[in-house]
């Protein structure tokens, strides 16, 4: 069925961007004529036109939204928002999977707008200059992730020696897959270059110290449909999509802008709170 109110509002840049204007309250004739680069008399048929729709209310000089304006503004700013979002990387959003974001996370993506899609270099979130700077800066640093970063356990010794506040989750595969990269005493393999030897001896010294029973910050997810990393700093969010067939890709979404970092942190409370911690959960390795 055919809107004509969104006629009226979408095939007007006039119409649209004046009720952009009278958001955040009202506006006189004066303001308006000097908020836009057109003749006055140009303006008056997109007024009435608003007035029309009762979506706009004229007292006096003044002019404001009324009724439905605030909430039908509010409505067009999210879908303007996910517009630019999307056209802006459209090449990105057409290859990832957004399968591992919660229902209203998915309808708030429009607060990613203004994020950068970045190349992953060194092939790990973790170490890219960026985002390694913010963490070992921040005062609490949030990570989740499903795919396997070895230098997670050296980063997380890292974050307690400088006493960073850290919430880690894991998901129950990635959880599995270092489980078992950290092997049974008695399964160890005889390594003849003394330098690999010390650095698998470090790598499980490290790994023993994350995955301990009584560390009450690791967390367990169960679930599937998990982003591949979500990392959350005092002023960054990266985040770590799986492409199609949950193939991973060597991108990721950064931004600093505060709207993003609410999403970003929604998103993690939402895992963490579905997850058990490290000490209540059990598993049986193959």
């Amino acid at each position: 069925m055919k809107s004509k109110l969104l006629d009226t509002i979408f095939f007007s840049e006039k119409r649209k961007n004046l009720l952009l204007f009278l958001e955040d309250g009202p506006k006189s004739s004066e303001a308006i004529k000097e908020a836009f680069d057109f003749p006055w008399k140009s303006m008056i048929p997109q007024i009435k036109q608003l007035l029309k729709t009762g979506l706009v209310v004229k007292e006096g000089d003044m002019y404001r939204l009324s009724g439905m304006g605030p909430v039908v503004v509010a409505n067009m700013k999210q879908l303007l928002g996910t517009l630019e979002l999307y056209e802006g990387n459209l090449d990105y959003w057409k290859k990832h999977e957004l399968t591992s974001l919660t229902p209203v996370l998915k309808e708030r993506i429009h607060e990613l707008s203004g994020c950068e899609i970045m190349p992953i270099k060194n092939e790990s979130l973790l170490l890219q200059k960026e985002v390694l700077n913010s963490i070992l800066a921040s005062e609490r640093v949030l990570l989740l992730f499903s795919a396997f970063y070895s230098e997670l356990p050296f980063l997380h010794s890292e974050l307690l020696e400088r006493g960073i506040k850290t919430s880690i989750v894991i998901s129950e595969n990635a959880f599995k897959d270092m489980q078992e990269a950290l092997l049974a005493e008695g399964n160890s393999p005889e390594l003849k270059n003394s330098l690999f030897g010390a650095l698998f001896k470090g790598y499980r010294k490290e790994a023993g110290k994350l995955l301990d029973r009584d560390n009450r910050d690791i967390f367990v997810y169960e679930g599937d449909r998990v982003p591949a990393a979500v990392l959350l700093t005092d002023d960054l969010l990266s985040l770590v999509l799986y492409g199609k067939n949950g193939v991973l890709t060597n991108q990721y979404l950064l931004s600093r802008e505060p709207g993003a970092l609410k999403w970003g942190e929604e998103l993690f409370m939402y895992y963490i709170n579905n997850s058990k911690r490290i000490c209540d959960y059990e598993v049986i390795l193959n």
